[in-house]
């Protein structure tokens, strides 16, 4: 049995040596023998065949040397308090490990990785006023639904999304392009101190890694991996924010965005995603309503407690989406619920029957529906 030191030394070596082809096929291995330890421990012949490679290929991954710099990595870790999350632990998240090319081990700071939704908002560094507080508006909205933000931890449009989820309660990861002990942005040190408290610090690169310009384009992968919807705000037609759209696309992940004045370059990209089919979005209410069953299922209901916020969606999935597409202000009758949610007749208005008996709807005279004004 190995110690837990030579264990994680192992593991920050292959972090600092593993580079791409050779990443791919360490994901494969770790993932299908389901712990370092079983990887380790199998014959080479075996782990190539787990791991659908050749010997040689799996050979240096099992017993690497030690690399340069792995000292300092290990110095780094230890005095960060940050953690190795490999894409067999069950820390590790769920929809990055589906996605087509999954870093193998990722380094986190900060609190647990949970398994709530999660949605990604990314956009312009130097957004305008309305695209930061576009961005504030659904990523607070998200928050509160119990959602977790996950974001770039760049100026603009990513700073502005973590902030409001975590004045909304929520929680928040920053996906970034240099070490997770790298104080980068050098701006952002107190929305670092926050994150930590009540979200985390993500990167596949190891401790002490400085930023460098591709990085951000390859991180970009990540954030859209961990998302069931990356949301862009505010983008032109060269903006990396279109490289995270790009990779939430070939991953099979929904792609949104938030309409943006068609005078001026600044939000050209995002607009021309929505022409070519992206979900628009006006707030959170529109991202929540394209979540699958298995996300509107784990919602918080209620919003935060303590704060006397709207209710949320209830727990039933058919409730749950027919309560998104209803309105305080504007009932709707059951032709627009069906076309908006794509349930059946029996299914809606067993729905509307549960949320009529759960005080969350009520029904209007001409066969209208509206979502119940909360209590004040």
């Amino acid at each position: 049995m190995r110690s837990q030191r030579m264990h994680s030394d192992i593991v920050l070596s292959w972090s600092l040596s593993v580079r791409g082809a050779r990443a791919g096929v360490l994901s494969r291995l770790l993932r299908a023998a389901g712990s370092v330890e079983n990887a380790l421990d199998r014959p080479p012949g075996e782990a190539a065949a787990l791991a659908g490679a050749e010997v040689p290929d799996v050979a240096a991954l099992l017993d690497p040397s030690p690399p340069t710099g792995l000292a300092e990595a290990r110095r780094r870790l230890e005095k960060s308090g940050s953690r190795v999350v490999t894409i067999c632990d069950a820390e590790y998240p769920a929809l990055l490990r589906e996605a087509p090319d999954p870093p193998p081990v990722l380094f986190v700071r900060g609190q647990p990785l949970g398994d709530a939704p999660v949605v990604a908002l990314v956009g312009s560094r130097r957004a305008t006023r309305a695209g930061l507080e576009a961005a504030r508006l659904v990523a607070s909205g998200l928050a509160r639904a119990g959602v977790v933000v996950v974001s770039g931890f760049a100026h603009g449009v990513d700073a502005a999304s973590h902030d409001a989820a975590l004045e909304a309660g929520g929680e928040t990861w920053g996906v970034l392009g240099c070490g997770v002990d790298v104080p980068y942005p050098a701006m952002h040190e107190r929305l670092r101190a926050r994150m930590l408290e009540g979200g985390a610090l993500l990167s596949e690169l190891p401790p002490g890694t400085p930023p460098e310009a591709w990085h951000f384009p390859v991180r970009n992968r990540i954030i859209a991996g961990c998302a069931r919807i990356v949301v862009v705000v505010e983008a032109a037609l060269k903006s990396g924010s279109l490289i995270t759209a790009r990779c939430a696309a070939e991953a099979g992940r929904d792609v949104a965005a938030v309409p943006g004045p068609v005078i001026g370059d600044w939000a050209s990209g995002s607009n021309a995603l929505l022409k070519d089919g992206a979900i628009l979005v006006r707030d959170a209410a529109d991202v929540l309503r394209e979540l699958p069953d298995e996300d509107l299922c784990r919602l918080r209901p209620g919003g935060i407690p303590g704060q006397a916020a709207a209710p949320g969606p209830p727990a039933d999935p058919d409730a749950a989406r027919v309560f998104l597409a209803l309105d305080c202000a504007e009932p709707r009758d059951a032709d627009a619920l069906a076309a908006e949610t794509g349930l059946p007749a029996h299914r809606l208005s067993a729905a509307l029957v549960l949320l009529e008996l759960e005080g969350l709807a009520e029904a209007l005279p001409g066969a209208f529906f509206a979502r119940r004004r909360p209590r004040a």
